[in-house]
Formats: C-alpha cells, structure tokens, sequence
C-alpha cells in the first residue's frame, strides 16, 4: 500500500472486523517487510484478529542505520484507523526487530505517541549501542574461527557503511561500500585492487578480517565518528524514561549479535515491562543448542506466561 510517499504491506483478518492493529517495523535487511518470516508472522497475526502493517523501510533494506524510521511508524500510528479495515481499531501497538525494536520503544516514547500507541513489543533490541559496537569489532576465540564469519559481523559491516564518508578517496569509498553490501548478502567479495588507498586497503582488511583478528585504532575512529554524527539519534535512554505503555521484551539467551544482557537492562529501567528470555532462539533464529528436558519446560512455561500477558494487553 502507498501512501504519501510511505509504503507497507497490510494484513487484515479474513473473517472479522480487527479491533486492534500492530506495526511491525523489519530489521536490517535486503528483504525488509518482504522477509518470509515476516510475512508468515503477520498472516498468523492477522488470521487471529489483527489488522497488522509492516512498513517497507528504505533505510533498512540499504543497510542503513538511521533515525527515519521512528518517524515512518508513527506515520502508520497516526493514520491506522483511516485504512481500509481500521474503521473499529481500538488500540494500536508498535513493535520491531533487532535495531528497529529499539526504535520501536523510542517512537512510542514520542510525546505525539503516548495517547495512540496501546503496547510496544521489541525482539532483540539493543540498548548501548556503543557497547555493542566494540564488541562487533573486538577479536573473537581463535579456536572458534572457523570458514564462515561469525553472526556479529553482520552488524560490524552494517557500522562500516554507516561510516564510509570517513575515506577521503571517492574510489575508495565506491569500491568499500560494494565489498561491504557483498559481505552482508553473502556474495563472493573481489579482491584488494592495486589502486586502493593505504586507507582502503586499511578498511578492506578491517571487513574481511577473521574471528580472532581486530583493528583495534581503525575501530575505535569509527566509533568515534559515529558517536558524533549518528549514535545520539540513536540513543534510547532517555525515551525509556517516558514510556507510557506496557513494554514486552523478547531475546534469544544464545543471541549471537546483540546480548540478552541489552533487553534486560532495557528491562530493568521500565517498570511496565514484560521480558521472556528464552533459550530457542539465537538472534532471531531456533538454536541448534541442546536443551535438557527440564530446560524446555520450563522455556515453555515462561513463553506461555509470556504470551497470555501479551494477548491481554493487545485486545
């Protein structure tokens, strides 16, 4: 659907009139609303009574971090019940992914938001992200390197975009940011040309380095910038403390890109916060780790608990 310039795809029930709408804002990724998790996600949410719209945020699909988005949902949040099927919406939540969940929590955070967004709902949000940030790029276990990058630098690559005005040679800057988008969608990446810069050929190691080898200057300049160009935008500290509605948090406890630790200092600030750590997931995939029998009843336990606290405040 188009509207002003802003685009989603909405999913309405088939068989009744949604009394409640959910936006669920995608992570980083080339595919964004169009993930197939995604959209499998908000087909059940809708098949259960839910008008849901999933924005198709440019931003994300390039890779790119920014605060735009946060403007982009409470679009949507505004403009909910004027869509076809939002004649009787009665309460409006907003959620998102990895990064966008933590945008989530500060656009409901927006003083225009506090009488329009009814619950928030955020999987694997950060809440430093500065600390993230060195752990994205500090050395990992060599006895852990294996052929494949590690999940994290995923989110290394993505701060490496974000950052690429800090090469001065313009062929430099073109040819980092293909070797960068190539990594992230998990292409084969050219080799280092002859007529990269020292400075290129610098980055081009810093993003094709293995698991047990860092850059620890080159690294922290790139904070550095960021800190003060992007990172305060994107600093959530400050909206938690102006949330309103029920916040209800969801982390893998194997999260291999942002730390279960991130929800639950999130957790912590908010004293209308709901937090289900469970040990299905990574990030925002099933684990392959082994769980005793023990340790899926209880998981199961805590979800079911979870979700009914969660279905109570959407209706």
């Amino acid at each position: 659907m188009e509207a002003r310039g802003v685009d989603a795809l909405i999913y309405r029930p088939a068989k009744s009139q949604a009394t409640s709408a959910i936006i669920i804002a995608a992570g980083i990724s080339e595919l964004g609303c169009y993930h197939p998790r995604l959209v499998a996600f908000s087909r059940f949410l809708a098949d259960r009574g839910l008008l849901v719209i999933t924005p198709d945020i440019q931003e994300f699909r390039e890779f790119r971090i920014s605060a735009e988005p946060i403007g982009q949902m409470l679009f949507w949040c505004n403009n909910t019940k004027s869509l076809e099927g939002g004649e009787e919406i009665k309460k409006v939540g907003l959620a998102g992914i990895s990064f966008s969940a933590t945008l989530a929590l500060m656009a409901a955070a927006r003083p225009e938001a506090h009488d329009k967004v009814a619950f928030v709902a955020g999987i694997g949000p950060y809440y430093s992200l500065i600390r993230c940030t060195r752990e994205w790029f500090a050395a990992g276990s060599p006895a852990a390197a294996n052929s494949n990058y590690p999940t994290r630098f995923y989110a290394k690559w993505i701060v490496m975009l974000s950052a690429l005005d800090m090469l001065e040679a313009p062929a430099d800057r073109l040819f980092l940011q293909s070797v960068l988008e190539d990594l992230l969608l998990q292409k084969r990446v050219p080799p280092a040309g002859s007529d990269l810069t020292r400075q290129g050929l610098r980055w081009y190691r810093l993003a094709t380095m293995p698991e047990g080898k860092e850059d620890m200057e080159l690294s922290q300049k790139i904070e550095e910038y960021l800190v003060a160009r992007i990172y305060p935008q994107l600093d959530p500290k400050e909206a938690l403390d102006a949330l309103r509605s029920p916040i209800f948090l969801i982390h893998g406890a194997y999260d291999d890109l942002i730390p279960p630790r991130e929800s639950i200092e999130i957790h912590r600030r908010i004293n209308h916060s709901y937090l289900l750590l469970t040990p299905f997931l990574t990030h925002t995939h099933p684990t392959d780790t082994a769980l005793s029998l023990k340790q899926k009843a209880r998981a199961l336990l805590d979800t079911l608990i979870f979700c009914f606290q969660f279905a109570r405040a959407i209706r």
